[in-house]
Parts: structure tokens; sequence; C-alpha cells
């Protein structure tokens, strides 16, 4: 099934927090008397936005110093931004949704790709309920923990559990808004990073080298009564080894390390911790 932004979600959700800008500011400085200063060309501390949230990295219309564009100019940069906003949540989700739940998702998409991805993967797993702890990770931009990023997740978590047939929350008072583009608090870590993986790394390491040790002690008085491992023959070599309690024991371990290291390494790809 396909689904569509609403009309709703666009007016009351994601544009009172894009807010339309119609010149060229830096969305991680503060705004002065309610407005967002322009960009004077200098140093940029967050991301280059216009319009409704209009970044280079949406595409088209690159982002130039002095430039500007009307509200009309800004809906129809919007129309093109969130086209493949919504293509996107409608590939991650798998499962069926509410129109409100679609909408929140899509409106995180827009400002949080990752946050949305996921959310996506919980959604496509019934886990539901832990969707809005893992929104409340995105709220953060360039690694500054940004309190209207706060605001906006929880914006999206009203909105993604408010019924279809019951209204959406209103739109948020325009002094509390300031939604940069957000990323992962604190960011997912490397498999070089993480603890689990060094630590069934070392174990992992550890049991080959007993594992090598056992063998080469069990190993040596044949070689010595049989001149060479290779009058056993490869099904008798098997034979002594599967026979050994220390080997069996090894390579339990060794299984049971590699397997921790799989399992970790593929939730911190999967941005599942």
């Amino acid at each position: 099934m396909s689904y569509e932004f609403s009309a709703a979600a666009r007016d009351r959700l994601l544009e009172p927090w894009e807010e339309f800008v119609g010149t060229v500011y830096d969305d991680k400085r503060a705004k002065v008397h309610g407005h967002y200063p322009v960009w004077d060309g200098g140093a940029v501390r967050g991301t280059l936005t216009i319009g409704w949230g209009h970044t280079d990295a949406a595409g088209a219309p690159k982002i130039t110093q002095g430039m500007t564009v009307t509200r009309e100019e800004a809906d129809a940069i919007l129309d093109r931004d969130l086209a493949p906003c919504i293509a996107a949540v409608n590939r991650l989700i798998k499962v069926k949704v509410t129109q409100h739940q679609f909408d929140a998702m899509v409106d995180t998409y827009f400002n949080c790709p990752t946050a949305a991805a996921a959310c996506a993967k919980l959604i496509n797993a019934g886990q539901i309920k832990q969707v809005p702890a893992k929104l409340l990770q995105y709220v953060n931009s360039r690694g500054e923990y940004m309190v209207g990023l706060v605001h906006r997740r929880n914006a999206e978590i009203a909105w993604f559990h408010t019924p279809d047939e019951v209204e959406a929350p209103a739109a948020p008072n325009p002094d509390i808004v300031h939604s940069p583009k957000a990323e992962r608090n604190p960011l997912p870590k490397s498999p070089v990073q993480s603890k689990t993986i060094i630590a069934g790394g070392g174990v992992l390491a550890a049991t080959v080298a007993q594992m090598a040790h056992a063998i080469n002690e069990m190993l040596d008085p044949i070689k010595e009564a049989k001149g060479s491992i290779d009058d056993l023959g490869l099904m008798g070599g098997l034979s002594l080894l599967a026979h050994n309690p220390v080997l069996m024991l090894c390579a339990g371990v060794a299984v049971a390390a590699v397997f921790i290291i799989a399992d970790r390494h593929w939730r911190l790809t999967n941005d599942l911790i």
C-alpha cells in the first residue's frame, strides 16, 4: 500500500517546524528578534537553509549567498523536496500504518532521514511503543544538543500517536520553533568502539590460541610415534580432534564469540542500540 503525505501534516506539522524564510540562513544560529539572521558568507555552524527547510542536500536550487525566494517559489521547492521523502518512507515501512503515523515519519525523514529509517525498523517489527524513545535519540545538530529538536521530536510523537479519527495536534507556537537538521545523539558506535565486539574478539583470539596449543600437545606424541600426522589419515585425525574435550570446549567458546561479534555488528550497523 502506498501512502501520501496529508495536507494537514504539511500545514500543521512540517511547515510550522521548518518555517518559511525567504533568505539564506544558518539553521543553527539563534533567531534575533524572532527572525533568522541572513547568512553573510561567514563560517557555517549548522546547515545553510532557505524557504521551507530547503538545503543543498535536497538538490536544486543550489543555495548561494544573497539568494532569496518568494513564498510561492518556496512552496514549489518544498513540493520537489518532499517527493523523495514520501517515496522513501513508503519503501521503508513494510506494514500497514495509520495516516498520522505515516505523516510523522515523513516529517522525521525530512528533518533526519536516519531517525525515520531507525523508527521504520521498529514499526515493521511491531515495536510501536519503542518509537518515541528512538525519535528522542535524534535531538543533536552538529554535535550540539538542541531544545528545538526535542520540541520537534515530541510534536512528531504526538502526531504519530493521534488516531486518524481524532483531530491532529495544532501547529506549534512560532516562538518555540527552532529546528535545525538533526543527527543521532549519541552517534552510533563503530565496530571498533564497541566494548562487546572488542571483548568478543579477545575471547576468540585467546580461544583460537588455546585450541592451537591443545592440538600441538595432542599431536606431538603421535608425530614421534608415527613420523608424520599424514599416517593417521584425514578421518583418523578428525576423530582424534573430535574426542578431545579441551578442543570441543574451545570450539564451543569460539562459535559463541563469533555469534556475539556478528550480532553486535549487525545491531550497530542497523542502528538498533
